[in-house]
């Protein structure tokens, strides 16, 4: 009996630090599955942080397009708004009609002569007519191409019709253009020389419109042109004698 208890005593002895030895293996084991199991929640909290800020970064990109784009749209909006308000007839010129038909009618005689010009070259090279006649004609399509460009400088020049807003801030002007047709152009009233400040005489025949922010200047006259609304002439030009 006392050999009996002594094997199983000697057995519990050796089984005892077997059973610790491998508890111990499986706590390092499960510390060491820990550490290694960390740093990928590191990297999915990186990731995510990463993904967040990209998101706010695009979020925030419309906002400085918006930005860089609101004063185009201003400018538009107020493009807008001087073509959408009212205006009242201040000056008009009966004249610019008849302008405007020999602006078109000299544009048309300049084409025709130019267009004429090289079947005559190719006749001259081929002595089927003559050089005065090959000097003539260019001779002709010269001084239509001159005077051309002369009398479009002049008529492109000449006002026909002034108006004022209601508001009495835009001042809208229209004149002929190269082909000649209409073109309105359109200043605020404080951009406007009135006549003392252009230094013209009343009694010209021809009074110059100019603007403090455009070297271009228009010409109109009140000889024979009519003056349909007076007070918003002063308005614009100051008196008149």
């Amino acid at each position: 009996m006392a050999a009996a208890k002594l094997c199983r005593i000697r057995t519990k002895v050796r089984i005892a630090p077997s059973f610790g030895r491998c508890l111990q293996n499986k706590l390092w084991t499960r510390s060491w599955e820990k550490e290694d199991a960390h740093p990928p929640c590191l990297q999915s909290q990186n990731w995510r942080a990463g993904a967040l800020n990209n998101y706010l970064g695009r979020q925030r990109e419309p906002c400085v397009c918006l930005c860089h784009s609101a004063p185009a749209a201003v400018v538009r909006q107020k493009a807008v708004d001087e073509k959408t308000e009212e205006f009242k007839l201040v000056y008009r010129f009966p004249g610019i009609k008849y302008c405007r038909v020999l602006s078109r009618l000299k544009l048309l005689q300049t084409a025709t002569t130019v267009a004429v010009l090289p079947p005559i070259c190719h006749l001259y090279l081929q002595d089927q007519v003559s050089q005065h006649l090959l000097l003539y004609t260019t001779g002709i399509a010269l001084f239509a191409g001159a005077m051309l460009y002369g009398m479009s400088y002049f008529f492109r020049r000449i006002i026909g019709l002034i108006y004022l807003s209601e508001t009495g801030r835009i001042v809208k002007v229209a004149h002929l253009t190269f082909w000649g047709r209409r073109n309105d152009i359109y200043c605020p009233i404080e951009t406007v020389m009135t006549l003392d400040e252009v230094g013209d005489s009343k009694g010209e025949l021809l009074l110059q419109f100019k603007r403090y922010n455009s070297t271009d200047i228009l010409y109109f006259t009140i000889k024979f042109g009519q003056i349909v609304d007076r007070q918003k002439f002063t308005q614009i030009f100051g008196k008149v004698e």
